[in-house]
């Protein structure tokens, strides 16, 4: 596909997902805006990891329909330059290098390491020598930083030391300018704190969350 210019809005709508004959996503609809975070929450099982797996293009759907600068979108993770994905597995190969890494996704380690000096250490270390936290954060971190006009996040918050979760979530506020970003996680206070949309699934369907009593209104929280 050719270059699609800037994109303001990815919208994925009409998401119907069934595995082994059971209705995981059912009329789901997101819509991820450039220039800010879109949160998703929901409870474990609730379909969350499915959605996004559907939305990039690498999960079986019933039904979906992407939209992206006006165009249909079949398949978002082939499209260069579109989107990047962070699964709640590890991303990155573990006999691969961090610098190698870095130079796969068209990342220097400069804006890394301008947050994170104490990072450098690991640039020469395979993925397998570091802590599932670490691994986590420089695959967070490589994503953003990558040339991909939306993002992705699936828990990216999980075994991340609180000091490297907090300097994330500044550069996940500072880096939206450049591009729009999805995130789930099971931290709602973190999401809360950084996104500027919230969507919460419940029995497969997406809800959007005007403010935090709606939570509590669907009992994703105490009220």
């Amino acid at each position: 596909m050719p270059d699609m210019g800037t994109i303001s809005r990815f919208i994925a709508e009409n998401i119907f997902v069934s595995i082994s004959g059971k209705q995981i996503v059912r009329c789901a609809t997101i819509s991820i805006n450039k220039g800010s975070i879109t949160g998703l929450l929901g409870r474990n099982g609730s379909g969350k990891s499915t959605m996004l797996k559907a939305i990039f293009g690498t999960q079986k759907t019933d039904d979906i329909n992407i939209h992206a600068g006006g165009k249909h979108i079949r398949k978002p993770y082939a499209v260069a330059g579109l989107i990047n994905y962070l699964p709640q597995w590890p991303l990155l190969p573990p006999e691969i290098r961090i610098s190698t890494a870095l130079k796969h996704y068209d990342t220097g380690p400069e804006k890394i390491l301008n947050d994170f000096p104490e990072l450098e250490e690991d640039l020469q270390l395979k993925v397998f020598e570091l802590s599932g936290g670490r691994e986590r954060l420089w695959s967070t971190l490589i994503l953003i930083f990558a040339n991909t006009q939306y993002t992705m996040l699936d828990e990216p918050f999980t075994h991340v030391m609180p000091l490297h979760r907090d300097k994330l979530k500044v550069i996940l506020s500072r880096e939206k300018q450049n591009k729009g970003i999805l995130i789930t996680d099971h931290l709602y206070h973190d999401l809360l704190d950084i996104s500027d949309s919230i969507y919460l699934m419940k029995d497969g369907k997406s809800i959007y969350i005007r403010d935090i009593a709606d939570l509590a209104l669907h009992q994703y929280t105490k009220a």
